[in-house]
Formats: C-alpha cells, sequence, structure tokens
C-alpha cells in the first residue's frame, strides 16, 4: 500500500473545518495514511481523531502552527503511542486547502526529503529527524526555513499541480519577517534585488509569486537584518551556493531558448 505517511491537518477550530477540503486528505491514494486534525479548540465531530493544541491568540500565525506541529507530536507520542519514527513521512496540511488525489503519492514518488507547497508541506522522516533535530521550526517563516535547509543540501523543493489554494493577501509585518529570514538563510543580496525577474526566470506557479510591493518590503527586512548583524543559519553558505548556482542555470536555458528560437 505504498509509502506510510503521518499526516497533521491543521485547522484553528470548527468555524474553520471544511469536510470537502479534509476528504481530499482521506481520499489521497496509493499511500498508507494516519490522519489527525489538530485545532486550537475541540472540534466535536465524531468519528474525528483531534488532537487539541491551545495556543495564544496574539501570536503571529506562523508561530501558532508551528507549535502546534511539535505539540501534536509530543501528545501523539505520549497519548496514542503514534511514533514518527514508523512512518516514511510527515504531511502538514492547512485546512483550507484542497488536494488532489494522487497530490502525496505523486510527490513520494520523487523521493525528494522536501516537497509540495507551505499549506501542504510533505516531509521525509529521515530529514525531519536528522536535518531538522525532529524539531519542527518555530519561525514567522516555518515552511520557508524547512525548504531552505533542503535546498542548501542540494534538494530543490518539489511542487505539484492540481492544488487549490486559498488566496494570500498581502500583509506588511509578514513580508519584512521573510526578508529578515532571507538574510538569515543565506541569499545573496543580487538574487533578492533581481527576486521579481527570478520569479518569471524559475517559472514559479501563480500562488509562488509576490507583488512588487512585497519584494521592497523584502528587501527593507532584508537591510534591517544586515544593518543589526543578526547570526544567520549554519547553512548560509551552501544555501546561497546552491540558490546562485539554481538561478545561473535556469538563466541560461532561458537564454538559451530564445536564442534557438
Amino acid at each position: 500500500m505504498g509509502v506510510s505517511v503521518l499526516t497533521l491537518y491543521m485547522c484553528k477550530d470548527r468555524s474553520h473545518f471544511k469536510m470537502k477540503n479534509f476528504a481530499s486528505v482521506l481520499g489521497q491514494e496509493g499511500i498508507k495514511q494516519e490522519v489527525f486534525i489538530v485545532s486550537a479548540e475541540p472540534l466535536g465531530i465524531e468519528g474525528l481523531r483531534n488532537v487539541v493544541v491551545p495556543v495564544k491568540r496574539d501570536w503571529p500565525l506562523p508561530l501558532r502552527v508551528s507549535y502546534s506541529v511539535n505539540a501534536a507530536l509530543r501528545i501523539l507520542r505520549i497519548k496514542y503511542g503514534v511514533e514518527l519514527r514508523g512512518f516514511d513521512y510527515l504531511f502538514k496540511v492547512d485546512g483550507d486547502v484542497l488536494l488532489p488525489r494522487d497530490y502525496v503519492a505523486r510527490l513520494t514518488s520523487t523521493r525528494a526529503p522536501v516537497a509540495g507547497v507551505g499549506a501542504a508541506l510533505l516531509i521525509s522522516v529521515p530529514f525531519f529527524l536528522t536535518a531538522l533535530r525532529g524539531v519542527y521550526p518555530v519561525k514567522h517563516c516555518d515552511d520557508g526555513y524547512v525548504s531552505a535547509v533542503s535546498v542548501a543540501m542540494g534538494a530543490w523543493l518539489l511542487s505539484h499541480e492540481g492544488l487549490r489554494l486559498p488566496p494570500v493577501g498581502y500583509d506588511k509585518p509578514r513580508e519584512f519577517a521573510y526578508g529578515v529570514e532571507y538574510y538569515r538563510w543565506g541569499l545573496s543580496p543580487l538574487l533578492l534585488a533581481l527576486m521579481p525577474l527570478a520569479s518569471r526566470v524559475l517559472k514559479l506557479k501563480p500562488h509562488e509569486r509576490r507583488r512588487f510591493k512585497a519584494h521592497v518590503v523584502n528587501a527593507a527586512g532584508y537591510l534591517w537584518a544586515a544593518l543589526h548583524r543578526l547570526d544567520k543559519y549554519n547553512f548560509h553558505k551552501q544555501y546561497r551556493r546552491m540558490r546562485n548556482r539554481h538561478f545561473a542555470e535556469k538563466l541560461f536555458r532561458s537564454v538559451l531558448r530564445w536564442v534557438v528560437a
């Protein structure tokens, strides 16, 4: 029955629960899956395995989610006897995402350590236990950090078509925090400046592209972090090298196609 996946379905409360979306998670084909709903309040829906993790509502959303993932893994181990080591992958999926039936199977077939998008992120258990040291990052850009670690190791994040995501609005504090994280990951200033162009060269999907004003605020956060000389993560040199090489290769291929055409 394919690979084994421990799925954490992140849902704030009953008012945010969407049965259609949840059914798309349960209906994943070609995998062996155990699904637990992680919420801040009990959903009160019979037959569903609900792990309740109370969090402070004044915490930024990424921090609430990150904290909830780690707390849920502890609760599953202590209360249900469910050990992450017994699975091939950890799948964190938000409650407002609608998945195609082959989403997880398609990603696991690539054998990538990290795959998908932030709202539906698949992480191999060996990667989680070794590269992330068994802890989901509690950060303003949690999924970005996971992806950055993967990229630094030479494994570019793989995505999958057919995913339905809610529109993401512009949030200035969040974009500033992203800029700070870009600096700490090791993103080069030149690539940061070229991000609007890079999104086209790398052929990012619409939901991955950012508004121009978001890039401006990212740059402000990056500059603030540089001026305050914040510590960079220990993988920053490898990350910068891999990102620069990836962009250069994509740019070369784009130029070559243009010349040939």
